[in-house]
């Protein structure tokens, strides 16, 4: 007996939007990770590094979700990276607009599902809760380099402990 798709179709074509936007973001991540490293903020390399295995672990959770639903997502492949990295600034930057597009990628995606599937609108609860906190962490982050911006070193040293 084959295992019956509980998704929409709309649905499933959001949730590849999903995945790949989770996946660029682990990707990003990696490079920003990369590139920090160059400049000698190993700090900011250890942060984003950490950051990187997030955003895959979040890609693996809309993976299960959409394997119970009874479809299967793929692994998508990501444009090539080559964002200019100078400096932590630019690191925190590009990360803030990456977490804010996310935030609102789910926010259109929750708007759009929940009438049709309250399922689904219950499982991107938690990934609006993610964003949230993420989008109001980068914010901090930049507020706190901000206050300081001559002390490179004394932040990234902030950022190996986080």
């Amino acid at each position: 007996m084959p295992v019956t798709q509980l998704l929409a179709p709309d649905a499933l074509q959001w949730f590849d939007k999903s995945a790949e936007s989770e996946m660029y973001a682990h990707f990003l991540y990696q490079y920003i990770a990369n590139q920090t490293q160059r400049l000698g903020l190993f700090g900011a390399q250890k942060y984003f590094l950490k950051e990187s295995v997030d955003e895959l672990s979040h890609y693996n959770i809309l993976v299960g979700y959409v394997n119970d639903m009874g479809g299967c997502l793929g692994t998508p492949a990501v444009p090539k990276i080559t964002d200019s990295i100078k400096n932590i600034s630019d690191a925190l930057e590009i990360a803030y607009e990456t977490e804010v597009s996310l935030l609102n990628h789910y926010k259109e995606f929750y708007n759009t599902i929940e009438e049709e599937d309250a399922a689904t609108a219950v499982f991107l609860n938690q990934f609006l809760s993610i964003q949230t906190k993420s989008v109001g962490e980068y914010g901090d982050l930049i507020a706190r380099l901000s206050l300081n911006p001559t002390d490179v070193f004394e932040f990234d040293e902030y950022l190996s402990e986080k």
